[in-house]
């Protein structure tokens, strides 16, 4: 028969499994949210809770959810699912995140390049993005390694050379396949799925933060002839079947 001790510590543990479920999001928000997460109108619990509005930098969002994963948090780590919707778009995935790394399976995007503005240095362009990635991970802060796709659709650019009066040039659009590379970097295919340009290439992100995209790109019959004549300028000379090589190298 249990004894009396037995009795108490099962009580215990009883109370702190119940104060621990119920902890408020509210407060764990308080006490522990980095100062980048940004939540307003909290509600639930910190296992499974949401926030009518949030923002990472750069980024607002609103009806965010999140169900964590409670036994990993014994390792030091966060894990769960979360969703949020964006401007114009949503985001979804499942999340495991401890000091240094991140990383998400199953992340869902879908939004505007203009919604990205004051994440990426995307200018004028603007278009529709959506990701499809089985895995994604970020070594403080930065890419490391991702497989599955991201399509660029109505795509449009600044012209390639100035030209007074003119407006953004469409580029049509595009899949850009990542491939797995073992936390080495970032490796994606670049290939037209459509439009006025005909192109393909291979990007890379490397550990260093540099980035290269090299490809060969041509104009279709039909593409506007500003971009047809920005290509001739900007890019190598055409190879039997018209192709030109294009680089584009820098880093972040």
């Amino acid at each position: 028969m249990p004894n009396r001790v037995s009795w108490l510590a099962l009580g215990i543990g009883a109370y702190l499994a119940f104060t621990i479920a119920l902890f408020p999001a509210s407060t764990a928000y308080r006490w522990f949210a980095p100062p980048e997460l940004r939540l307003a109108a909290i509600s639930g619990t910190v296992w499974s809770g949401g926030a009518a509005l949030g923002s990472i930098p750069g980024l607002p969002l609103r009806d965010v959810r999140w169900d964590l994963d409670a036994w990993p948090l014994v390792l030091g780590r966060l894990t769960g699912d979360f969703e949020a919707r964006l401007a114009d778009g949503f985001v979804s995935g499942r999340v495991s995140a401890s000091a240094s790394r991140v990383r998400f399976a199953d992340l869902q995007a879908s939004t505007s390049l203009p919604t990205l503005r004051e994440l990426l240095p995307l200018n004028d362009t603007r278009g529709l993005v959506s990701i499809s990635l089985e895995e994604l991970e970020l070594r403080d802060a930065w890419p490391v390694n991702a497989l599955g796709n991201l399509r660029l659709g109505q795509l449009e650019v600044a012209p390639l050379l100035p030209t007074a009066g003119a407006g953004l040039i469409p580029l049509g659009n595009y899949e850009v396949l990542f491939l797995d590379s073992d936390g080495q970097g970032i490796r994606a295919q670049l290939q037209d799925t459509g439009g006025p340009l005909d192109a393909s290439g291979m990007l890379t992100l490397s550990l260093d933060r540099s980035y290269s995209l090299e490809g060969l790109v041509r104009a279709r019959p039909d593409a506007p002839s500003e971009l047809a004549q920005g290509l001739a300028i900007m890019t190598g000379e055409p190879d039997a079947e018209g192709r030109r090589p294009f680089a584009l190298t820098g880093s972040l």
